[in-house]
């Protein structure tokens, strides 16, 4: 049991418990809740202090009008506020339950055992409620970690979590981008996640886990855990041990998977030029992402793949030849897939006579706008929609010999088409788990060595995927939507149990607009980027939103970086692959946060991968010492005691580890 210190003299009832309140706590044994003082206490444990602490007057409860305004993928919800208990009265008290009336109105709260560290709290009411509110009293330099992908202010001690999945934004409400896409509508907030959990552990080993799939929010303040869920009951897990992460996959990912991708598109000739050019500066390259199969349409918003989920024979004739010759170097295909269907497309009119699409509250098939096109989203609560879609891909995909997809979207499901806003938070936050539901087994159905990797989830989206990508991030530096951005996701997801996950080496999102302001990726950025990437499981490339403008690998001045880069990844699979298989059982987090193995990377950001390797983000105003036994990393697999010059990604190596021993 961690050292549990309450201040509670602070709020001035520890000095008002009496000898005879703990006698009748310890006389229960273990597993039991008692009130005083306007407190309800849980214990679960002998000790003398109380495992947790709910506020009686934070207790919330009603019938909320909830309002949803959804935007490409973005969303935003407001409810009106609900009472608390103030006119109700405790009727019923036992070791394991709180009964309070109003009236008719009666609320209950149930205590019960799932296991010696793990117990359950239910809040029901006997009448139609949606809302409810409670407070946990939070336990002094009590951080939480995981909560599902988080991209801003992770490890901030003061922060709110959501859970809904949802698009992140340009800008994710922060950096110098913001100002302007909120203009627009599309900014994002800094809790905008597309797999969200709502599940997490602290610092002081203590477990929390609700409603899986109802909207709920958590907001952390210096003394109280507050929730917020949008339910007709609740059900919070709480626990008092360590959280033991699962690192397990949902299934074996192949080894070359763990290597270097390279993102490309343009057609036979344009992809395979590229990847001779690429291949002629020594770069190691494993796979050849093709996000354009498909083929592309033009659009007011510039060229868009076209989401018809056909081989695209005009840009890619003679697709076996093409398949073949990148086989015989050693390079595996890859592709891409999502739950939309563009308006004209072969399976359009099959789709829309099965009701295989999704439909409004009024039974009307629904046409989306995308941004430049519209379409239809995939109905995956329909079980024949559902199958319709994983024979689609085994046609498309599987049989035409590609090895593996970009599973992307599934956070589009409308919140309003049932009618019940609640049933429909709760349906729009498990599609993006159907879809990795329907992936994974189209996987284990075909019978062969193949892997996907999305970006949308959410509690349950370990036992499905063994992979997944950051999603979307600015060309730039920010913290909130670029390269910084990715630090707490890399923590945020190991600490949530997530499997693999990597970033568009480079990012994506690209503005070009002259009288407001560009951003386009440039040299440096895209150096530091493939370097970090390069230095973590999975190394995947991406041309980004503007391919014409942004800095590309394939550039001649690019070139003997990326070959530096992806033979420095090559050299470091055997290490991550230890500490991804061979320590499965530690339950150790993949990532972890630096800052806790040393002083010195506190307030920067930081990420340790494994034990023996440090990444970190480093310029003039960060200068720090270098920790004793350890050294910079070079993309040349050299080691020095001064960090890489012109570079803000740095890389520290634990002298005398099996990293250290490369050979440059």
């Amino acid at each position: 049991m961690p050292n549990i210190n309450r201040n509670f003299d602070r709020h001035g009832w520890g000095k008002l418990l009496i000898p005879i309140f703990w006698f009748l706590v310890f006389a229960v044994n273990a597993q039991n809740l008692d009130t005083a003082n306007g407190n309800i206490y849980i214990h679960f444990t002998n000790e003398s202090s109380p495992d947790y602490v709910l506020d009686m007057s934070k207790i919330k409860c009603g019938k909320s009008n909830i309002k949803v305004k959804e935007k490409l993928g973005s969303y935003h919800i407001k409810f009106d506020k609900v009472t608390s208990l103030k006119k109700y009265t405790v009727i019923k008290k036992t070791e394991q339950s709180v009964v309070w009336k109003n009236g008719a109105n009666e609320i209950q709260l149930l205590l019960t055992s799932e296991n010696d560290t793990h117990f359950k709290l239910q809040f029901s009411s006997n009448q139609k409620v949606n809302h409810w509110e409670f407070s946990v009293q939070r336990l002094q330099n009590e951080q939480p970690q995981g909560g599902g992908i988080q991209f801003s202010e992770y490890t901030t001690y003061n922060k709110k979590w959501i859970n809904l999945s949802q698009e992140n934004g340009i800008g994710r409400g922060g950096g110098s981008i913001s100002k302007w896409t909120k203009l627009a509508g599309v900014a994002g907030e800094n809790y905008a996640t597309y797999a969200p959990s709502p599940s997490f552990f602290t610092t002081q080993n203590r477990v929390f886990e609700w409603n899986e799939f109802a909207y709920s929010e958590v907001t952390f303040t210096n003394d109280v855990i507050s929730f917020t869920v949008l339910d007709q009951n609740v059900s919070l897990t709480l626990g008092i041990a360590p959280k033991e992460v699962n690192t397990s996959f949902a299934y074996n990912l192949p080894d070359w998977s763990l290597g270097t991708i390279l993102g490309l598109q343009g057609g036979t000739k344009v992809v395979l030029d590229k990847v001779s050019q690429i291949m002629s500066s020594g770069a190691h390259v494993d796979a050849v992402w093709i996000q354009d199969w498909v083929g592309k349409r033009a659009t007011k918003f510039g060229s868009r793949l076209n989401w018809t989920w056909e081989l695209d024979t005009v840009h890619y004739p003679h697709f076996s030849e093409f398949r073949d010759q990148l086989e015989q170097q050693n390079i595996k295909l890859l592709g891409y897939v999502n739950p939309f269907f563009a308006e004209e497309g072969k399976y359009i009119t099959q789709g829309l006579q099965k009701d295989y699409f999704v439909k409004d509250k009024i039974n009307t098939t629904i046409l989306f706008n995308y941004g430049g096109m519209d379409g239809y989203m995939l109905d995956l609560f329909n079980p024949e929609a559902y199958a319709w879609m994983k024979q689609i891909i085994q046609t498309n995909l599987v049989e035409n010999g590609f090895s593996g997809w970009m599973a992307d979207f599934a956070e589009w499901y409308p919140v309003n088409v049932d009618g019940d806003i609640v049933l429909g938070l709760k349906k729009h936050n498990e599609y993006p788990v159907l879809w990795a539901k329907l992936n994974y087994e189209v996987i284990q159905e075909s019978g062969k060595e193949l892997f996907f990797f999305n970006r949308s989830g959410g509690m349950q989206t370990p036992k499905y995927s063994s992979m997944m990508w950051a999603g979307d991030q600015m060309v730039d530096c920010s913290k909130e939507d670029g390269l910084l951005s990715v630090f707490d996701a890399y923590l945020s997801s190991s600490h949530s149990g997530f499997p693999i996950l990597h970033s568009d080496a480079g990012g994506y999102t690209s503005v070009k607009k002259p009288i407001i302001k560009n951003y386009i990726r440039d040299t440096l950025l895209l150096k530091d980027w493939l370097f970090l990437e390069a230095c973590t499981p999975t190394l995947r490339t991406h041309e980004g939103l503007l391919p014409e403008d942004n800095a590309q690998v394939y550039d001649e001045e690019m070139l003997h970086f990326f070959g530096e880069v992806t033979k420095l990844h090559y050299a470091l699979l055997p290490y991550f692959r230890e500490i991804l298989y061979s320590n499965r059982n530690s339950k150790t987090p993949i990532f972890s946060d630096a800052s806790q193995l040393y002083e010195v990377f506190k307030n920067k950001k930081s990420i340790a991968v494994g034990k023996d390797l440090i990444i970190l983000f480093f310029d003039e105003k960060n200068i720090f010492d270098l920790p004793q036994d350890w050294l910079f990393l070079y993309p040349n697999k050299t080691f020095s005691t001064s960090p890489v010059p012109n570079m803000n990604i740095q890389v520290l190596v634990k002298r005398g580890s099996v990293i250290h021993k490369l050979k440059p």
